[in-house]
């Protein structure tokens, strides 16, 4: 089991700020080109009006929502529910304006064919994910079907198309999802937050990997599991490079480089 610790998280942060690179030290022109145009981009896309309106909104709803967490909310048990203010649930569950931009950059950057993410909440991460590349499907799973029908109404209302959102166990309905894709282009794992379940996701989504494929990690210091289960990543044969960005990790699998792993501070 993952429990997640504060303490642990600002040890890791530490170890992190001392370790991690500049892109002034960067000598792969691959990673050099992705810290300049994507990593350290500071520019307001006009598409982050919407977005960021629709997130701010979603904090202030107070009606009353219950929730099922399958992952590591769950602890010993199978799932666990909760009761709460809706509002106060997403802004607790969403990633922070710094992870949703640089989710939407990423999509802009790599404009991934075909999108799966694990832990869609609300649909706010999922928003940003497709608005970065509208042209792209993105398929969402969320194991909670309360929070799985906010989601469809805010990305209705955010105006993207070409998304769906599936719910269900992620063990339970990833198999029957990956029947239906071709590839996967761009894997956003933020979902169960535990070690072995992370193995699984990862090892079931390598197969429809491309050289051009990223596979975004969220929360990989977030406990000793998880830490764990990023060592196992780097340490993968099958990987060929691997981004700590601390909140986030990046993995691909380009064939023909040198094995590298990279501590980015940007």
């Amino acid at each position: 089991m993952s429990i997640k610790s504060p303490l642990y998280q600002v040890k890791q942060y530490l170890k992190y700020l001392v370790v991690s690179q500049t892109r002034y030290t960067i000598h792969s022109p691959f990673v050099f080109d992705l810290v300049n145009n994507v990593l350290r981009d500071k520019t307001f896309y006009d598409d982050f009006v919407a977005l960021d309106e629709m997130k701010s909104n979603l904090f202030q709803r107070t009606d009353i929502i219950e929730t099922v967490d399958f992952g590591a909310g769950a602890g010993m048990k199978k799932y666990a529910t909760k009761v709460g203010h809706l509002g106060r649930m997403v802004k607790q569950r969403s990633q922070r304006k710094q992870q949703l931009g640089l989710l939407y950059r990423l999509t802009r950057y790599f404009k991934p064919d075909y999108m799966l993410e694990f832990g869609t909440a609300a649909g706010i991460s999922a928003s940003y994910l497709k608005k970065g590349h509208p042209q792209g499907h993105l398929i969402t799973m969320e194991g909670c079907a309360s929070l799985a029908a906010v989601a469809k109404e805010v990305i209705n209302e955010v105006g993207i198309d070409d998304v769906e959102v599936c719910v269900g166990n992620f063990d339970v309905i990833l198999p029957k999802i990956l029947t239906r894709c071709p590839k996967l282009d761009f894997v956003f794992i933020d979902g169960n937050h535990r070690k072995e379940p992370t193995l699984k996701y990862f090892n079931a989504c390598f197969p429809f990997a491309t050289d051009n494929s990223v596979f975004v990690f969220d929360d990989i210091h977030w406990s000793k599991g998880m830490d764990e289960a990023w060592k196992a990543i780097k340490s993968d044969t099958r990987v060929s490079l691997t981004i700590d960005l601390f909140w986030f990790g990046l993995v691909f699998f380009r064939k023909g480089i040198e094995k590298q792993d990279f501590i980015i501070r940007y």
